[in-house]
């Protein structure tokens, strides 16, 4: 029978490397399964690092491959834990106005507009894009529409945010970033905020004069 056409068609590197080389492609291929995956994700780490994104979706990266990108893309720094909660001490609402949250989202799904995202999709590319950026640590996305079996369609959600910040001061920024953000066009949302130590949690309703998708 002829081969599958989803098959993968696999080459034969004859190539020689330093005994120290191998010796580390052995310890990564104990984490990748073989020695063959661990140059595929180098590979994949060094297309990032010089822009060959052809057959890459930001979707699909990790975290450090997501924050590379990022990084390079948007001009990005590191802040220390320290500076941030110094920055935000009084909770400055100019970020919040005027940010570039929606523009990372519609980068994230490679340039789709905002307006042809579902709300689930919105929510997935916060949630990786502000791990990415090492704000915190889990992202907890939850359906909360007993009419819709689909979360990917479903229009309430409940979406938690957890930091290694022992500081509602953290909480309270970002929990306003994100509400002023969903809150106006045009994604249209109403959003609730319940506060904790090192969490917090939103119930996000979609208004029914939202966008179509």
């Amino acid at each position: 029978m002829p081969s599958s056409t989803n098959s993968i068609k696999k080459k034969h590197l004859h190539t020689t490397v330093s005994d120290s080389t191998y010796e580390a492609l052995k310890q990564l291929a104990l984490q990748y399964g073989t020695i063959s995956n661990v140059i595929e994700e180098a590979l994949k780490l060094l297309k990032i690092r010089v822009h060959m994104l052809d057959d890459l979706k930001k979707s699909n990266l990790d975290e450090y491959q997501l924050w590379h990108l990022m990084r390079s893309d948007f001009n990005m720094l590191a802040v220390g834990r320290t500076t941030f909660l110094s920055y935000i001490d009084k909770i400055p609402t100019e970020p919040q106005e005027n940010n570039n949250c929606i523009e990372l989202i519609e980068w994230f799904y490679d340039n789709r507009p905002i307006n042809r995202l579902t709300l689930y999709e919105i929510l997935i590319a916060i949630k990786q894009i502000w791990i990415a950026g090492n704000y915190f640590w889990k992202v907890q996305i939850k359906a909360q529409d007993e009419t819709e079996s689909d979360e990917f369609y479903a229009k309430k959600f409940e979406i938690t945010f957890f930091y290694h910040f022992n500081q509602k001061t953290y909480g309270i920024y970002w929990s306003e970033y994100f509400k002023t953000v969903l809150e106006k066009p045009p994604i249209n949302c109403h959003c609730q905020i319940s506060l904790r130590n090192e969490s917090f949690y939103m119930i996000i309703t979609q208004n029914d004069k939202t966008n179509e998708k």
